[in-house]
């Protein structure tokens, strides 16, 4: 038997808590961040919301990927007794994304344009901000599953 196997578990996350995940503006990005963020929650006890949180951090990802000539990606998590909130941030400055006009309009076979539509849907609260060096797309999940007034 090795001592690792002797270690104790780790401890849980605190209860509020901030990380950040930097990383360069590759595809694989999306499903680093993805895992990042899944075993934040997880680790934290916040696995109702993981389902939720893995699909919207793809999402949001993907699109600074796809749409930015960004050399990073910055994921910020903030944890706290009312959900988590997640920040996708590139630098790539601009009005921001905008969710796919209504998918009865014949695009509904299409494969892309779906993701802000996605995260509309899933998400208690989400919106870009625009500075003048960066964008940032970010959505919250609240522990409870309701929306805040």
């Amino acid at each position: 038997m090795t001592t690792t196997a002797l270690a104790p578990p780790p401890a849980p996350l605190p209860e509020a808590a901030s990380y950040r995940l930097t990383a360069p503006n590759l595809a694989s990005t999306v499903g680093l961040a993805r895992h990042w963020v899944v075993d934040l929650l997880q680790i934290s006890g916040r696995g109702r919301l993981v389902d939720r949180a893995a699909l919207c951090t793809s999402e949001v990802v993907t699109n600074a990927h796809l749409h930015t000539t960004s050399s990073v990606i910055t994921v910020d998590v903030s944890l706290s007794r009312g959900g988590v909130t997640v920040c996708v941030r590139d630098g790539a400055p601009s009005p921001g994304p905008r969710p796919c006009p209504a998918w009865s309009d014949g695009r509904v076979l299409r494969t892309t344009g779906r993701g802000l539509g996605i995260v509309s849907a899933l998400a208690d609260r989400w919106a870009t901000v625009s500075g003048e060096t960066s964008k940032t797309v970010w959505f919250s999940l609240l522990a409870d599953g309701r929306a805040a007034p």
